[in-house]
């Protein structure tokens, strides 16, 4: 039976959008508000739009409305306790309405479908390392390249996609300047194609990020989660928070901004085939314990019947 009076909101992605007009119909029932990237920050510090947008922010006063938007939902959602504390200083949030989940993952049905994949992948001379996703600063493209000319000698192809035409242009020139041949490029591919056989094809994931941005410090990005979930060894960028990742165990672990370390990771991954299947399954645990939609659900549930019990 529908439920057409419900007790609590939950207000998804963009949800800074539509806040006030929810809260006029809905008047004093609890709203939950999915933060997981601050308005604010994402124009002002990440410069997701350049100086156009940086100042665009400060004319229209961003700041001052995610902070009414912020401190009249009853509970805010973000991806990591580094992300709470930002709210914390930056928008006077306290910690109690503040709650991190991670992002989750499309899960394989069961572990044998991702077996399946890398039992049917054919054996070749040449590694590949898989990039996809928006071509943001906080990931660290530029990071990527630095890091792909420094072993441009290897067998290692980058394999690209995303990217608007702009970051594509670019992309191309870069590779051309500093002498990278081996690496592929497309702008998009659908999200079926890409859990079923880009992932799995891939011999190793770039999850990042790699930009050492103010945001890139305190993420941990949903392709990064995407890939452990498929079982793939990810190179990850280290965060402000230490969400269980060990670096040789369940994924390399590498500092932001340091082309050179990501040089080493990689060339450490060619190097040494044999332990890149143990470091996906253990990388596969470590997503199952921590970030997986079960967790999600654990603790978004309890949260909901808490504000529902204390109205």
């Amino acid at each position: 039976m529908e439920r057409h009076d419900p007790e609590v909101y939950v207000l998804g992605f963009r949800g800074h959008e539509f806040y006030w007009p929810l809260r006029r119909l809905v008047g004093d029932k609890p709203i939950v508000l999915d933060a997981l990237m601050s308005p604010y920050a994402s124009l002002s510090r990440e410069r997701k739009h350049g100086n156009i947008g940086a100042i665009g922010a400060g004319a229209i006063g961003l700041k001052r409305i995610e902070r009414s938007i912020l401190n009249d939902a009853n509970l805010v959602l973000t991806d990591t306790p580094a992300h709470c504390r930002y709210y914390e200083n930056e928008f006077s949030l306290p910690p109690h309405k503040l709650l991190s989940i991670p992002v989750g993952a499309e899960e394989p049905e069961s572990p044998w479908q991702q077996q399946k994949h890398e039992t049917e992948k054919s054996p070749s001379l040449q590694m590949t390392a898989l990039f996809y996703g928006s071509f943001l600063p906080l990931h660290g493209i530029d990071v990527i390249l630095e890091a792909a000319h420094k072993i441009r000698n290897l067998p290692i192809r980058f394999d690209f996609i995303g990217g608007d035409t702009r970051q594509t242009r670019k992309l191309f020139t870069t590779c051309q300047s500093r002498g990278i041949t081996k690496f592929t490029h497309r702008s998009w591919v659908d999200f079926d194609e890409l859990i079923n056989q880009e992932i799995p094809n891939a011999d190793i994931c770039l999850g990042g990020p790699f930009g050492n941005t103010d945001q890139g410090k305190k993420v941990i990005t949903g392709k990064t989660s995407q890939c452990l979930a498929l079982g793939k060894p990810t190179i990850i960028g280290a965060i402000d928070d230490d969400p269980g990742l060990v670096d040789k165990t369940n994924c390399l672990l590498v500092p932001q901004g340091n082309a050179e370390a990501l040089a080493q990771a990689l060339e450490w991954a060619q190097s040494h085939p044999e332990e890149l299947a143990r470091i996906g399954e253990r990388g596969r645990a470590l997503y199952a314990e921590k970030l997986s939609i079960k967790v999600i659900g654990d603790l978004l549930g309890k949260a909901i019947l808490n504000l529902m019990h204390n109205r």
